[in-house]
């Protein structure tokens, strides 16, 4: 048995510092020494007849690693029965200390489950919203479908106006320098609206064919940090005007979607906006019961899932940001503003995991295999793929646990949802 210190160096985090025994250290030596002895291919020996102190000399280095493989773990599990800890994922190691001579020792830090009493989560109450759909909200949906719908027709006889579409090819310089590869036969909508204000009033009035240099100063908050708030060049050409009509919401427009008539169109708006309206209205249920869980289950939790939970919202966000044209590496600098923006956000998330899986755990929630082969079903449609396919790939990649602890979340959610109070509401549809 180890010498075992334990230090709690937060709430939920251990600090284990370990001294395995001379006795077991010559104990693991040996046996591995034995286990070597068998295969060690020692020149002028046949396998299994080497003496022990040959062996010891040729294979010192493999055999030190191997009972360092035997002796930590089982150390460290000793150092857990010992003081009857619960421990969350894997432990890190540190201050490794080694030498046949003399003693093993080294530290774990080891995360541990959060102890806490669940408050009642049984007939918590929830707003249910139940959006009533309007004719001005099938005749919104309308005009969407004729924006989406709308006739680009080209205009030869008069300069481009506000409103217009024009094709063309634009180039930008600052300082004199190329912010961006030439752009050819890009459409332009002009507009006042448009990204780079004053941009769409200086190219109004010009001709096709025309082109000229534009100046016009860029915002303070351009995504290329570079360069915001300069003066920027953009060489414009226009190759082409196109003047935008809008269909008649008519039956026309009706059979270019595909129905019979408008009527029929509009009754298959209807139920789409029903449709979308009660799974908005689920989820905003699901978050209004979830919060109600964070807030009436206050505890600390392990500031190792934390981290590892605050880095993959850093992370999310900043992806996002690049999708809308932010740089990675002026993001990369932003990590500790991020990290203070979401670490609240991160502490109630991991608290979220540990409130739903006691609940689960009272409630008895397993997730069968009949579960998990409507899972792999649903995966595969949404994927296109088959469902064999997505198995053999969950099963490969060591994922099946993972699938699991997810559908035993989801029940134990719905469970919540049935056992709710939930008070219906009526909604304007957004």
């Amino acid at each position: 048995m180890a010498k075992i210190k334990a230090k709690k160096i937060e709430e939920c985090t251990t600090l284990l510092e370990i001294e395995v025994l001379k006795t077991d250290i010559d104990k693991a030596f040996g046996e591995v020494y034995n286990e070597i002895t068998k295969i060690a291919n020692i020149p002028g020996f046949r396998a299994g007849k080497a003496p022990i102190e040959l062996v010891k000399k040729h294979y010192a280095k493999d055999a030190k690693e191997e009972v360092l493989k035997r002796l930590i773990p089982e150390s460290y599990r000793d150092a857990l029965a010992e003081h009857k800890m619960r421990p969350i994922g894997l432990p890190e190691i540190t201050d490794v200390k080694f030498d046949e001579a003399a003693q093993l020792s080294f530290r774990a830090k080891v995360d541990t489950r959060p102890n806490f009493k669940l408050k009642e989560y049984k007939g918590i109450k929830i707003e249910k919203k139940k959006t009533v759909i309007t004719d001005a909200d099938i005749n919104k949906t309308l005009d969407n479908l004729r924006e989406i719908n709308a006739k680009y027709t080209a205009v030869d006889d008069r300069p481009v106006r506000m409103g217009d579409y024009i094709v063309a090819d634009v180039d930008c310089t600052v300082d004199g320098k190329a912010v961006h590869k030439k752009r050819e036969n890009i459409w332009l909508q002009i507009d006042k609206e448009s990204v780079i204000p004053g941009l769409s009033e200086k190219v109004a009035g010009m001709n096709k064919l025309e082109e000229k240099d534009i100046e016009v100063k860029l915002p303070e908050k351009y995504p290329d940090k570079d360069i915001a708030g300069k003066t920027a060049v953009y060489h414009v050409k226009v190759k082409e005007i196109k003047e935008r009509k809008l269909p008649d919401a008519d039956d026309g427009l009706a059979k270019d979607m595909g129905k019979e008539n408008l009527e029929d169109l509009k009754k298959e708006i209807r139920k789409e906006l029903e449709m979308r309206s009660n799974i908005n209205a689920e989820v905003e249920a699901e978050n209004q019961l979830l919060n109600k869980l964070m807030d009436d289950n206050v505890f600390a939790v392990p500031s190792g899932f934390v981290a590892r939970q605050l880095d993959f919202m850093v992370e999310d966000a900043k992806r996002h940001m690049m999708e809308k044209g932010f740089k990675k590496e002026d993001l990369d600098k932003r990590n500790d503003e991020f990290k203070g923006k979401f670490k609240d956000d991160a502490v109630r998330r991991v608290r979220l995991l540990f409130i739903l899986d006691e609940i689960a755990t009272d409630e008895k929630m397993e997730t069968t295999d009949d579960d998990l082969g409507q899972a792999y079903r649903s995966i595969a449609s949404q994927a296109g793929k088959d469902e064999t396919f997505v198995k053999d790939h969950y099963e490969k990649e060591g994922q099946v646990d993972n699938l699991k602890d997810k559908i035993r979340e989801e029940k134990t959610i719905r469970f919540l949802l049935d056992n709710a109070k939930t008070v219906e509401v009526e909604s304007p549809a957004k």
